[in-house]
């Protein structure tokens, strides 16, 4: 990035809109607004479940090696989901040439700590369970 690029960057940040306090769900918006990424065309995605949860699974095109990438997105355990971070996922596919299936832990305050956790490890232990046919 050029400085005069950088310095526009900076302009554009500097007199946004400030909104003090902003709801929950204008932040779970924006953030999905400031992630979210396309898929690149040789990731495939197909919705599934993953221990009771919904799930993303990404796979690369030209076909994936033995394992695959559990993926828990961020977002603090109150925002994203699959779906904000599928092309971020989609580009660590593509690098390992791997699977990865993506998570949508349930998310806080709607449900409190230890709720996602508790997510996170029952589709760990589903990928366990499934064994080498994952």
């Amino acid at each position: 990035m050029t400085r005069k690029q950088r310095e526009a960057v900076d302009a554009l940040h500097r007199n946004a809109p400030v909104h003090p306090n902003p709801t929950l769900e204008e932040q779970r918006a924006g953030f999905a607004l400031a992630l979210t990424r396309p898929v690149p065309d040789d990731v495939t995605v197909r919705e599934t479940e993953l221990g009771g949860r919904p799930a993303l699974d990404l796979a690369p095109a030209a076909g994936a090696g033995r394992g695959r990438l559990l993926h828990f997105h961020g977002g603090g355990y109150i925002l994203g989901s699959p779906g904000t971070h599928a092309g971020f996922t989609a580009q660590l596919v593509r690098r390992a040439g791997l699977r990865a299936t993506s998570v949508d832990y349930r998310l806080a305050p709607e449900h409190p700590f230890p709720a996602a956790v508790e997510d996170g490890l029952a589709a760990y232990r589903a990928l366990l369970d499934i064994g080498r046919e994952a």
